[in-house]
C-alpha cells in the first residue's frame, strides 16, 4: 500500500515546518489507527488482501481507506461516483454490502477509468461478490473549465443521481500543454445536481483551492488529519459564482497588496 507522501516544506519558514512536521506525524498516527481497524473487519481486510494480489496498482493508504469506508457507512449513499478506479472500488463496494446487510437501500458504484489499458484490467480482476454492485467505464480526459477555472475531466459520465462522490481522477495534467489542473468532475456534476452531494477528494491542493473557492470553506473543508477533503452536502444552489470585483478593501498603501477572489452563491 502507498503511504501518503510527506509534506513539500522547501523554501518555507521555521515556523511552518515545525507545524508541518506536527501535522506528519498527526498523519501517521491515523494511518496507524487506520490499520489496526480494518484488520478487525475481516470481510473487508480479506477483500483488500486479495485484490492487493491480482491488481497492479499501489493503492491508496489506510486512512483514505477506512475514511471512504465509514463515509458510505454513515452517509447510505444509494449512487456512487468514483473518479479513478483502483482499491478504493473494492473498499465502497463492501460498505455497500455492509449497508445492504443491516437494511439499507442496494447501492451502485459508477467507477471511472481514463486509461485503456488499467480500465481492461480493472475489469478482469474485479471480485465476483462485488462485480453486481460495480459498473466501471472507460472515458478519456480531456480539458474544462468552470468560469476561469480551468481543469481537467472525464470526457463522459453516465449521467446518474449521484448522491455520493470519490475524486481521485483523472490524472490532473492538461493534455493540452502539459499544465498541472484541477480535478473538475466534481463541480460539474453538482451543478447539475438537485439531489444533495457528499464528496471526498483525494490529497491535491490545487483542487482543494478551486472547491473552497466554489463552495466556500463551510462545505469544502480541509482535515489536516486525513490529507482529505470533505465536501457537501451540496447541491447546484451552492456552486458559487463570480460577482462584481471591488478590490478598494484589499488594496494597501504600504506593504504587499494581494488581490483577492470572491465567489458568491
Amino acid at each position: 500500500m502507498s503511504p501518503l507522501p510527506p509534506l513539500d516544506t522547501r523554501g518555507m519558514d521555521p515556523l511552518t515546518r515545525i507545524r508541518a512536521g506536527i501535522i506528519e506525524k498527526r498523519v501517521k498516527a491515523r494511518n496507524q489507527k487506520a490499520l489496526k481497524i480494518l484488520k478487525t473487519k475481516r470481510n473487508l481486510w480479506r477483500a483488500i488482501k486479495e485484490y492487493e494480489k491480482v491488481s497492479n496498482v499501489t493503492g491508496a493508504s489506510m486512512s483514505d481507506y477506512l475514511t471512504l469506508y465509514e463515509q458510505v457507512r454513515q452517509y447510505k449513499p444509494t449512487e456512487i461516483l468514483e473518479l479513478g478506479t483502483g482499491f478504493s472500488t473494492i473498499i465502497l463496494a463492501h460498505a455497500l454490502l455492509d449497508n445492504e446487510a443491516e437494511g439499507a437501500t442496494r447501492g451502485r458504484i459508477t467507477s471511472m477509468e481514463e486509461h485503456q489499458e488499467w480500465f481492461k484490467k480493472a475489469t478482469e480482476v474485479l471480485p465476483g461478490d462485488v462485480a453486481d454492485h460495480i459498473d466501471i467505464f472507460h472515458s478519456p480526459k480531456v480539458d474544462g473549465f468552470y468560469k476561469i477555472f480551468r481543469g481537467v475531466q472525464y470526457r463522459e459520465i453516465p449521467d446518474r443521481p449521484y448522491d455520493f462522490v470519490f475524486s481521485d481522477g483523472p490524472e490532473r495534467h492538461s493534455r493540452v500543454n502539459g499544465d498541472k489542473l484541477f480535478d473538475l468532475d466534481l463541480v460539474q456534476i453538482v451543478r447539475r445536481s438537485e439531489r444533495p452531494v457528499r464528496a471526498i477528494v483525494d490529497n491535491h491542493y490545487l483542487t482543494f483551492y478551486v472547491l473552497q473557492k466554489i463552495f466556500g470553506t463551510e462545505l469544502a473543508r480541509y482535515s489536516v488529519s486525513h490529507r482529505l477533503m470533505f465536501v457537501g452536502p451540496v447541491t447546484k444552489h451552492d456552486v458559487g459564482r463570480l460577482r462584481k470585483e471591488n478590490f478598494v478593501p484589499d488594496l494597501r498603501l504600504l506593504g504587499t497588496t494581494e488581490l483577492k477572489l470572491r465567489m458568491s452563491m
